[in-house]
């Protein structure tokens, strides 16, 4: 019966802590060099992680959107927690 013990809840920080380190393997995978993705929070009671985007694909047409849906499909797979991944995208200077 050990298997059906709830799991005591983690705290905002460590799930923040396991966005950003998901992130630091997602991104190489998809091969965005020029861009950085920064976790500005998450809401424990929603579930829902709040991301900024800076840069894009400097040698494509890509827009930071395109491939958003791709990382939000990853985190969620791999942070349990996680629920909703909401992104803005940085203006380019």
């Amino acid at each position: 019966m050990r298997g059906l013990r709830r799991r005591k809840p983690r705290s905002r920080a460590d799930v923040e802590h396991q966005i950003r380190r998901e992130l630091a393997e997602i991104l190489p995978i998809l091969r965005i060099d020029q861009c950085a993705i920064e976790v500005d929070s998450f809401e424990p009671e929603s579930g829902t992680a709040t991301l900024t985007v800076k840069g894009g694909c400097p040698d494509c047409e890509v827009s930071p959107a395109t491939f958003l849906q791709g990382i939000e499909v990853q985190l969620r797979r791999r942070v349990a927690e996680l629920k909703v991944v909401k992104a803005s995208v940085a203006p380019t200077q």
